[in-house]
């Protein structure tokens, strides 16, 4: 199978309007993000599911709520005022896009019998003209400010599939947010990657616990070493450690390159959210992208 053929079939089938239904199908699984407050007042002029559709469009395609206003009769039949979609957008809660973001991750897990290994690690989100206070040297200077994105993916290495199985954008901690993310995930899987970013016993804990064998690389001080961290140096493999800590980083490259790692919000609670629907962004390609494989191997069998 050519690659030109999985290119071609992807963007015929991966269309806008194919690309709202399913967010809304998956959506509809979980309930409706958010409802009217009471009895009184106007109903919503599009569904609290439309709102959220048009809140990852927002984010997939990198509009302004001017162009969410401009596009709102061609998607959803409607014209919808732009300040209509900014209250919208605060009224989805956090862990509802959390909660899609791992519905979406088992439908993959369930299509794909290969077992994965678990790899996290974290990066910066760029906040549009937002600026803080820093000390270089004896002057007092502007620094950009940076949201954090911290992803806990799951790697097929046969299928190479790297989809996200949860994600966490308002801890600032990598170990005791991976620590969390792992402790309430459902996995296959038999081995955990980090930096020594996540050196520390309460991770090694839960991989343990799990039976999962951390392959961690260990900071190196003179304090004495715990229990658990003796036995996770014993589980170290450097060679599997370098060929498999660096996949994650291409999550990060696709991320960037689809300008994804970058947002305009003022608010730190909408900014979350937009930094947990680039997560959702990423899994929806990659279930789309499977679903359009499977669609390209059965039309060409005889």
């Amino acid at each position: 199978m050519r690659y030109w053929e999985r290119y071609d079939r992807r963007y015929k089938v991966n269309n806008i309007l194919n690309l709202c239904s399913f967010i809304r199908s998956k959506a509809r699984k979980l309930g409706e993000p958010f409802s009217k407050r009471g009895k009184r007042g106007r109903n919503f002029k599009i569904s609290p599911y439309d709102y959220l559709v048009s809140f990852i469009l927002y984010t997939y395609l990198d509009l302004s709520l001017r162009d969410n206003e401009f596009l709102s009769i061609a998607i959803f039949g409607k014209h919808v005022d732009h300040s209509t979609f900014g209250k919208a957008y605060d009224r989805i809660p956090y862990p509802y896009l959390r909660r899609l973001l791992v519905l979406i991750r088992n439908e993959i897990e369930n299509l794909i019998k290969e077992r994965p290994v678990l790899i996290a690690d974290s990066t910066g989100i760029r906040i549009d003209r937002r600026y803080g206070k820093a000390m270089i040297g004896c002057k007092t200077t502007k620094r950009r400010e940076h949201d954090k994105l911290i992803i806990l993916v799951e790697y097929y290495p046969e299928n190479r599939l790297i989809p996200i199985s949860n994600a966490d954008a308002l801890m600032h901690s990598d170990l005791l947010s991976s620590a969390m993310m792992l402790e309430n995930l459902d996995t296959r899987s038999d081995y955990f990657f980090g930096d020594a970013g996540f050196d520390s016993e309460v991770l090694y804990m839960v991989c343990f616990k799990k039976g999962i064998k951390p392959v961690v690389k260990q900071r190196s001080h003179e304090r004495r070493r715990g229990r658990l961290r003796k036995r996770a140096m014993e589980c170290f493999d450097p060679d599997l450690y370098r060929r498999y800590r660096g996949v994650i980083e291409g999550v990060f490259g696709g991320m960037e390159n689809k300008r994804l790692l970058f947002t305009r919000y003022r608010k730190e609670s909408m900014r979350s959210k937009h930094i947990i629907a680039m997560a959702l962004i990423h899994n929806i390609n990659t279930y789309m992208a499977i679903i359009c494989l499977f669609i390209l191997i059965f039309s060409t069998n005889p």
